[in-house]
């Protein structure tokens, strides 16, 4: 079997544990690849939700207050980037808006390889409503996805029923 070369890796962060470890990683596997990696962050609008609606508010760049908005999200990104443990050989920092799932899947159907990402590993109701993104570009993306968890620092301990 003939594996494709890697040449262009995504990794979407969100400044948590596990996209930190996925950033690490994923500057190891683009450094000995000889891929360009691409940071993505995703941030997702707020939305309101009332008695019988829920209304996402609109983004973009036409929007009151995006642009401020997008630059603190940058400022937040190249801080995370800064702690990185080396530096890849080509990188290329995007800070969207939108539903992160959608956007991850956009930004590597424009090329990436590999999709390096962490996930939470949320279970019952936290996933139920959060819901996981992680999930959600592993069902749908047509390009291989590698996902890391951090475990928590303390066990879950079990609770007699």
């Amino acid at each position: 079997m003939c594996l494709p070369a890697v040449t262009r890796v995504l990794v979407p962060i969100d400044f948590s544990p596990s996209s930190r470890a996925a950033l690490e990683y994923a500057i190891f596997v683009a450094g000995k690849h000889g891929a360009d990696l691409d940071v993505l962050h995703v941030w997702e609008p707020p939305g309101y939700v009332g008695p019988d609606t829920l209304a996402l508010l609109p983004v973009g760049s036409g929007q009151p207050g995006w642009e401020q908005t997008r630059n603190e999200v940058q400022r937040e990104v190249d801080h995370f980037l800064a702690k990185a443990a080396a530096r890849p050989r080509s990188v290329s920092v995007r800070v969207e808006a939108g539903e992160p799932s959608d956007a991850i899947l956009g930004i590597a159907r424009e090329g990436a390889d590999l999709i390096v990402m962490g996930t939470h590993g949320r279970t019952g109701l936290s996933r139920l409503l959060i819901g996981s993104v992680a999930e959600a570009v592993l069902r749908r993306s047509t390009c291989p996805v590698l996902t890391l968890r951090v475990a928590s620092r303390a066990p879950r301990e079990s609770v007699p029923l």
